[in-house]
């Protein structure tokens, strides 16, 4: 979500707007883009000063372009050319910031100030996780407001967030230190609660701990989570009980290993002093855990956009493969082909298509000239299959979600719902003209009526062991 990327081809350059601004250069890929992005952003003059010190005395931004230039060295074959490499520490810190810091200019603004809090080592990872905050809100949906930092009269949060649906945020973010044996968060959410805020507050904290050695999740929800509920009734702030707010706990530990893998990235949520929201895990109903998701689906959104934080690679959200001449996209929903296998020789409009990896194989439904309806096969060449994994949902040119294994009552709550959601309220009471309670039933409103109907199938399926 947010603004999507602007960007124009003119006499071999591409053009890209980012803001009020325009940028202009012979970039063939966004992480292209996003290489120059940055060093415009912190200046030519100062990267320069920093590459001139010995490696390990420069700025850490420094140290992961040195890790960033090495790996691209080593898997890059032929310079100029487009080319696929494994994402590693470096690659994700260097080129998320840059990404954050697009991001900000192009749904925001990047304060001078903000940029100058980025160049000082002292501040450099506190404003750094702040950049992954700002985008992660902004991806999934919010407006943000920054705070104004020259105000010196009071505290204040980082920005200010408005949903979807006008709610507003009060958002604060802190970043722990490194070099921690535990994963306490306990006093960086008493800094965060101790900011004034103007509305519901909700409190980013990252962990900052390394990926080594693993930690399982239920470590993470009960050392976490665990912790931040025995604070509920012991923490203070400014001689009071401390007020409310949404908790998101991350952990990003990219720059802990600059040369591996990216792994070990963690997200968790829920409510400090919200009972309906839980700091930790426990049984419930499933209508009632849809409830709550329902109720606090800004919250849900914004870990969705957490978990889901991916840098773009082309400028027009073209399946890569697809941009850069590794597959040809050859079907597209709603286009017209000529079918030379079909018995007899036709000519029809693609209007469904689904694909096998496992076969190989895409199936095609099509609506042909003469009237009539076939089912076709095509192989996938194994550059499509590539496309296909990185991106089912729109492999056939429009937005075509791609159904899924449900693994717990609560997505096949959802899947329900969604599929009766439009249902006319009167053939709900006809699917329920046999249950024992259809009198009760019947003095529900539309709303309830459909979450009932859905939560006694969901039980009936459940019951039958077909989830």
């Amino acid at each position: 979500m947010g603004r999507p990327i602007i960007s124009t081809d003119f006499q071999g350059y591409k053009i890209v707007a980012v803001g009020s601004a325009v940028h202009w250069g012979k970039w063939k890929t966004f992480f292209d883009f996003l290489s120059d992005y940055i060093r415009s952003i912190l200046g030519g003059d100062w990267g320069n000063a920093e590459i001139a010190k010995p490696l390990n005395e420069r700025h850490p931004i420094m140290q992961w372009y040195d890790a960033v230039c090495h790996h691209q060295q080593k898997t890059i074959p032929e310079p100029g050319k487009v080319n696929t490499a494994p994402m590693t520490g470096a690659t994700a810190a260097y080129f998320g910031l840059a990404y954050n810091l697009y991001l900000l200019a192009h749904n925001i603004e990047v304060q001078r100030k903000f940029v100058a809090r980025l160049k000082n080592p002292d501040q450099f990872q506190g404003a750094y996780y702040e950049t992954l905050v700002a985008a992660w809100f902004i991806l999934s949906g919010f407006e943000l407001t920054l705070e104004d930092e020259s105000d010196m009269s009071k505290s204040h949060c980082e920005f200010s967030a408005k949903s979807k649906n006008g709610a507003m945020y009060s958002v604060e973010a802190k970043s722990r230190g490194p070099n921690k044996d535990h994963l306490d968060v306990g006093m960086q959410l008493a800094k965060a609660l101790r900011k004034t805020a103007a509305h519901q507050r909700i409190a980013m904290i990252d962990v900052n701990v390394p990926n080594d050695p693993p930690r399982p999740a239920d470590v993470w929800l009960n050392e976490v989570m665990g912790g931040l509920q025995r604070c509920e009734s012991t923490l203070t702030v400014n001689g009071q009980a401390a007020p409310s707010a949404f908790v998101v706990v991350t952990n990003h530990p990219y720059h802990y290993d600059l040369e591996g893998p990216i792994g070990g990235m963690a997200v968790l949520a829920g409510g400090f002093k919200i009972p309906d929201f839980s700091l930790v895990g426990r049984l419930t109903p499933v209508r009632q855990a849809f409830e709550t998701k329902q109720k606090y689906a800004d919250i849900f959104a914004l870990v969705d956009a957490v978990q889901n934080y991916r840098i773009p690679s082309t400028f027009d959200g073209e399946v890569a493969e697809f941009a850069f001449g590794e597959a040809e996209r050859k079907w597209k929903i709603g286009e017209r082909y000529e079918l030379p296998d079909a018995e007899p020789r036709a000519t029809g409009v693609l209007t469904t298509a689904t694909a096998s990896t496992a076969e190989k194989a895409v199936y095609l439904g099509f609506q042909l000239d003469d009237g009539r309806s076939i089912i076709m096969t095509a192989p996938m060449s194994d550059a499509e299959i590539s496309a296909y994994t990185a991106h089912p949902d729109t492999f056939f040119g429009v937005v075509m979600p791609v159904g899924k294994r449900l693994d717990d009552p609560l997505e096949l709550f959802e899947w329900f719902y969604e599929n009766y959601r439009n249902t006319p309220r009167e053939r709900l009471l006809e699917h329920m003209a046999s249950w024992p309670d259809l009198d009760e039933l019947t003095k529900l409103s539309d709303e309830d009526l459909l979450r009932a109907y859905v939560d006694r199938i969901v039980s009936m399926t459940l019951a039958r062991g077909s989830c």
